[in-house]
């Protein structure tokens, strides 16, 4: 008999080009043997890098990671620009001739460095009046997009600009489009540009440096992190005895237990784990039982 190791768990996966994030999804689906799957936030399908895999109970997680802060790498081309802001757009506007001095490209990055206002690319899922953005795109069908307020805490060049192109890295809050961000480094030069390459390296705490290449993944291979090593490395209440029955049967808690304004692990006071909640309001929510 053949024995399959199911673990529910955080699989970290380094995407390759030219796949969509649900591409990743369906063959995961398939190789782990599991019905319930996610992701923390797709990739475009020309860009690379690390994407958050979540199987079983740990999809339940995913509104959680997806807020975590992202770093990338990646290429900024000048001298046209693109309906989509990156490579697979049609151009919009084109520069044949121009010149960019080094301190003026390095002044543009620290102009997009910080709490800044940006507004996202139309070729977007993003919702106005219940329709996605890129729908509008589609269907030729003006819309107004609402800027948005957005987080760079690292935005800079990596190398020098050569052929026109210019590799940069770029640490931002959620929300943030890279896109927008080579579109917007253009419009501060008053050349056209647009995101030739991108690579997600970071988000959160997890690295693409620890991540799985999708063809090395088969029925046996183990989470990243399981969702337990997950809930050990939150912040730990520990609760009375009276009430654990009542905790695994989904009590909401209350500021009796604690103050704690992010998600956190409950363990009794023999140290076992039995639950993983998240605030809401002025209690905290059963997100995940993991106690019997």
């Amino acid at each position: 008999m053949k024995w399959v190791i199911i673990v529910e768990g955080i699989y970290l996966i380094d995407k390759k080009t030219n796949m969509t994030s649900y591409d990743v999804i369906r063959v995961l689906k398939k190789k782990l043997n599991v019905t319930k799957i996610g992701h923390t936030g797709t990739l475009d399908p020309f860009a690379s890098g690390l994407l958050i895999i979540l199987t079983g109970r740990t999809t339940k997680l995913s509104d959680y990671l997806l807020n975590d802060d992202k770093t990338y790498t990646g290429e900024i081309t000048f001298g046209y620009s693109t309906d989509t802001y990156d490579l697979e757009g049609k151009i919009v506007n084109k520069l044949e001739t121009f010149n960019i001095r080094e301190v003026e490209l390095n002044n543009a990055f620290k102009s997009l460095t910080g709490k800044i206002t940006q507004i996202p690319p139309i070729y977007s899922a993003i919702k106005v009046d219940g329709k996605k953005l890129y729908d509008y795109a589609r269907a030729n069908n003006p819309v107004e997009i609402m800027p948005r307020e957005v987080n760079v805490m690292e935005f800079r060049p990596t190398g020098i600009l050569s052929d026109n192109k210019i590799s940069f890295l770029a640490s931002v809050s959620k929300g943030t489009y890279i896109r927008s961000l080579a579109h917007d480094l253009g419009k501060q030069l008053n050349i056209p540009s647009h995101l030739s390459s991108l690579r997600r390296i970071r988000s959160g705490n997890f690295n693409v440096n620890d991540a799985y290449h999708l063809d090395s993944i088969d029925e046996n291979t183990k989470p990243s992190m399981t969702l337990t090593e997950f809930a050990e490395s939150l912040d730990k209440v520990i609760i009375k005895p009276y009430l654990e029955k009542l905790i695994l049967n989904g009590i909401y808690l209350d500021s009796r237990q604690t103050s704690i304004n992010k998600l956190f692990s409950v363990y009794t006071e023999d140290n076992r784990l039995i639950a993983i909640y998240t605030p809401q309001e002025d209690k905290y929510k059963p997100l995940i039982i993991l106690g019997e």
